[in-house]
């Protein structure tokens, strides 16, 4: 006889990473669906772009699409799409020019803030009814399942290149933006 915690990986019920998955199915739709009534005509893939590269300027297109999870060809339709719209500047890295490095630009700053008000407003509303420690817990155990996690790819030599140096908000940090 299985235990439950042995079945639960062949139930949707109690199954953190469908609940996971499920979750940011729904923050990314809803924040594309706010984002594009603001006219702000981004993508969710767009913001993430922009979120990365506002965290850490200077990023090659292979290192946002590791980060951002996409391929390097889907990425570098998006960084040509914000670059087309004055969001971002890339440049040839100095030392291997073929490497292009992006940064936000000014417009591309204030575009990614109107974007986070909208996102953060709805972030609001998806934690109604949690109290503020309820709001805390929540963070600090994700963030303890993304740190195992990482530990456990690291200890099976998983190919995650840049992963470790992603930037992830955590419980007593503000976001820089």
């Amino acid at each position: 006889m299985q235990s439950d915690e042995a079945s639960a990986c062949r139930s949707v019920e109690g199954n953190l990473g469908y609940a996971i998955k499920q979750a940011h199915h729904l923050m990314r739709a809803a924040i594309e669906n706010r984002v594009r009534a603001a006219g702000l005509g981004m993508t969710f893939p767009h913001m993430a772009a922009l979120f990365l590269l506002s965290e850490t300027p200077g990023l090659s297109g292979a290192q946002l699409a590791r980060w951002a999870m996409v391929t390097p060809q889907t990425m570098n339709q998006i960084l040509t799409r914000l670059e087309a719209d004055g969001l971002i500047v890339r440049e040839p890295d100095p030392e291997h020019g073929r490497i292009l490095r992006a940064r936000v630009t000014g417009l591309g700053s204030e575009e990614f803030e109107r974007g986070c008000q909208l996102a953060d407003a709805l972030i609001e509303e998806a934690q109604a009814g949690l109290s503020a420690a309820e709001r805390g817990e929540l963070l600090r155990l994700l963030g303890k399942c993304q740190d195992n996690l990482l530990q456990i790819a690291r200890a099976e030599k998983a190919p995650l290149e840049d992963i470790g140096a992603l930037p992830v908000r955590r419980v007593g940090r503000k976001p820089s933006r």
